[in-house]
């Protein structure tokens, strides 16, 4: 009395889509993200679409002072700007006259032994 033919899927048993479906689900799931990659391309692209070619500010340096504070140094045409950011504010801490000099000073030269680097005590340690 029982027949095993009772429990079959017609339409699954004779097309055998168990391989077609991974392949559909595959292709869609690259489409998908397909769309996203250039969705979001265009959106960099259109962030500054309606501006000029010209920045009027420029960010010269950024300097972290707290886990959520930080001083920036922006130029706004000719004048140097020091800006205080912090979450939910920002203050002008100081306006350089037109002219100052705000770039960083040279890096003093290195004194003292130097520590050797990972590499270094790596080939030291096998033998090389």
């Amino acid at each position: 009395m029982s027949d095993s033919t009772l429990f079959a899927a017609p339409s699954a048993a004779a097309h055998g889509t168990a391989g077609g479906g991974a392949l559909e689900v595959t292709l869609a799931l690259l489409l998908v993200v397909g769309l996203i990659a250039l969705l979001a391309w265009a959106a960099r692209r259109m962030r500054g679409f309606g501006v000029g070619v010209q920045h009027r500010i420029q960010v010269l340096a950024d300097r972290p002072v707290g886990p959520k504070e930080r001083c920036l140094l922006v130029r706004v045409g000719e004048t140097d700007i020091l800006l205080g950011v912090a979450a939910g504010s920002v203050q002008t801490l100081h306006v350089f006259p037109v002219g100052a000099n705000t770039e960083a000073p040279p890096a003093p030269p290195a004194t003292g032994p130097r520590m050797p680097n990972f590499k270094d005590l790596l080939m030291r340690s096998l033998g090389k």
